[in-house]
Order: C-alpha cells, then structure tokens, then sequence
C-alpha cells in the first residue's frame, strides 16, 4: 500500500526523466509511491508504485467535461482550480480526485461552501510544493497564504489534502522528510502531511472511481 506518495510528477514525454530513473529515486527519498501524469496505465517499478494521472484545464464545467472525455482513461483525474464560481459548479457536477493549482487563486475561491463540497465528495486539494520553491517575492508569498489557508479550512470540514513536488526531472524531487519540512512552513501540522501522503491510495477505492456525471 502506498503510505508515501508525491501526488504529482511528470515522466518522460512530458518530463525529461524515465519512470524507472524517477522510482530509484523516489524509493531513495523515502516514497513507494507517485502520481505519475501521462503515463497510459498505473504500473510497479522497483517498489514504487505508479498511478496514472490526467490533468485538466478547463474555463468551465462543460471544456472540463470535454477535457475529461478526450484524455485517456486514469487512476487519478487532477483538475486545476479557477474561481469560486467554476470551483462549485466543478466539484457539484465532475466526478474528480484532486483540485490542483489552488495557489494561483485568491482566498474567495475556495471558501467553506467548497470546502464542505469537497468533503461530501471526497475530493483532496493539492499543496504543491515547486510553488514555494520555485517561486519568489509576492508570488510564494501567495502561494504561501492559499496554502495556510486551505489547511485551517481542511482541518475544520475534514476534506483531504494531497501533497506534490510538481517534478518534471530527478532534481525536482524532494524527500519525504522535505515534504515535512516544507509542508510546516506552509501551515501544515505533521498529522496533516502524513495523511496527505498516503491520501493517492486512498483516492483508489473502487468508490471514487472517476467518471463524468450528467
């Protein structure tokens, strides 16, 4: 079972590292598992187990949806999160896994309304870590906020929380114990990171299964 697992990286094509590079190192940083995007099947490699992963974009429920119907077939569909509007009707009306990109939001767009939503229906919210890594000045700064914010709001209406290094190459990659580290600084307890890792596993029972509705 995966207890440890980065909710987000991206492989060759999409990255420029081999899946099989990419699990000898994740096992060395203390994961056995990842959400690998583009990848046709969930697979093992090593001891690192593979999750397939599709990654949406969409201005409105109905390009979600097309998006969705368009992309091949994954254990785990990622959507990226817009404003307060289309994060609502997305979550009340597609059947996803994980709401990505909350960081580029603002505090309105992801209020308890969604919250309580994304309780009812099981989805997580990523904190993406390369946003505090990458990022400098005003921008991480931001990031900083959201993610401090979705936490309070996670621990109050019990929505899961998923954790990503947003890696594209083995330089990317961080440990578990960065993972600890960085997701304290954006306002994450060491109870909430835990859970966070092993919530890819959890998004696999047979009942979350992803499918469009409607």
């Amino acid at each position: 079972m995966m207890k440890t697992a980065d909710a987000c990286i991206y492989p060759y094509p999409v990255g420029n590292t081999t899946l099989r590079r990419l699990a000898d190192e994740l096992e060395r940083r203390g994961f056995n598992g990842a959400v690998a995007v583009g990848i046709p099947a969930g697979c093992t490699v090593g001891n690192v187990r593979f999750l397939s992963g599709a990654e949406i974009t969409a201005n409105s429920v109905k390009s979600c949806r097309d998006a969705l119907r368009n992309a091949p077939k994954a254990d785990i569909v990622m959507v990226h999160a817009g404003d307060a509007a289309l994060n609502r009707t997305i979550l009340g009306n597609v059947s996803l896994h994980i709401l990505r990109g909350i960081y580029h939001t603002d505090k309105r767009a992801f209020d308890h309304v969604s919250a309580r939503m994304a309780a009812d229906r099981g989805v997580a919210v990523d904190i993406d870590l390369s946003r505090i890594i990458r990022e400098s000045g005003p921008r991480r700064q931001r990031a900083l906020e959201r993610y401090r914010e979705i936490g309070r709001l996670s621990q109050k209406y019990e929505f899961m929380l998923t954790i990503s290094s947003g890696g594209h190459s083995l330089t990317d990659l961080r440990s578990t114990r960065a993972f600890s580290l960085l997701g304290k600084v954006a306002g994450l307890d060491e109870e909430q990171v835990c859970e966070a890792l092993a919530t890819p596993a959890a998004l696999m029972s047979p009942a979350r299964a992803a499918e469009v509705i409607g």
